[in-house]
């Protein structure tokens, strides 16, 4: 069997380079927080460094190692290592994942279509609700209509937020609130007429048969979400200037053996007939000089 066609494949239409464009920068905005294995291999490295230089204070004290240095390098790391995120964060990004991966370019086209909806008119109700309804009752009614409702990160989210909002925007034409029906009809005249709600519950229909029943993801604001990894990579370039710095201060100051220990370089596995390693120049230090900062 042939390998599928793909937005650069030479066998491939223009009508599916044309679908496959949007589906890429979906793909792209979709792409959650991974640490590369370069990555996981630096934050070791860092880890070596922090747990093992009080074997070595006293003297990386006198080249300017501080509690202060040490207590940030400490922040830094955790941070750049994900804990201050929270566990809905990689539901969120576990979500958007399984999307990335596209199980099929099906489920990506509809969930596509719910979050541009969302993005379309969750904004301009709230917008709306200022406008339409009595101004004594506007923001207590905007409060109870968008209760746990947010705007979604492109995931399967998005099925549940949608149609959350679709049910309680059928509940306005009979509601009692003052203002309610006006606001109902303001919608249908800016084109959410009960015809397009009708055709978003079918796409949620369609949408729904892809989901994946193991666990509901949890509504987060994107916004949230996005701040946490910005904080996450901010601390990981963060945590390279620092680590440089320190590793490049070390490597002039302890001998090989103690370079090991804290991470700072490797020795490399010799062959049988490879000559011996070379012994550390005479008066060069090895051992440890632990003390307190």
């Amino acid at each position: 069997m042939g390998n599928p066609k793909t937005s650069k494949s030479p066998k491939a239409s223009k009508a599916d380079r044309t679908e496959a464009a949007p589906l890429d920068e979906a793909l792209d905005e979709a792409t959650p927080t991974e640490l590369d294995a370069v990555t996981t291999a630096f934050l070791g490295r860092v880890h070596t460094l922090l747990f093992n230089i009080p074997r070595y204070l006293d003297r990386a004290r006198r080249h300017g190692y501080t509690q202060k240095e040490h207590d940030l390098g400490w922040e830094l790391y955790t941070t750049a290592s994900g804990k201050n995120r929270r566990f809905e964060h990689w539901l969120v990004e576990s979500d958007q994942r399984d999307v990335a991966a596209g199980v099929s370019a099906e489920r990506m086209r509809l969930l596509q279509e719910i979050d541009a909806f969302e993005n379309l008119w969750f904004p301009r109700m709230r917008a709306l609700i200022p406008r339409v309804l009595p101004r004594d009752s506007a923001d207590r009614f905007a409060a109870a209509f968008f209760k746990d409702l947010a705007q979604q990160p492109l995931s399967p989210a998005v099925v549940d937020s949608v149609k959350t909002f679709l049910n309680r925007v059928d509940e306005l034409a009979s509601s009692a609130e003052p203002g309610a029906r006006k606001l109902y009809e303001t919608l249908g005249e800016r084109g959410l007429t009960p015809k397009k709600i009708e055709a978003m519950r079918r796409l949620i229909a369609a949408a729904e048969e892809h989901r994946t029943p193991d666990r509901a993801t949890p509504a987060l604001r994107r916004e949230e979400i996005a701040k946490a990894k910005e904080a996450q990579l901010a601390a990981l370039e963060s945590l390279r200037l620092w680590y440089n710095d320190w590793a490049t201060t070390f490597r002039g100051v302890f001998g090989t053996r103690a370079q090991v220990t804290l991470g700072l370089t490797s020795l490399k596995r010799k062959k049988k007939d490879a000559a011996p390693e070379e012994a550390a120049p005479e008066g060069e230090e090895e051992d440890g000089d632990a003390g307190d900062f």
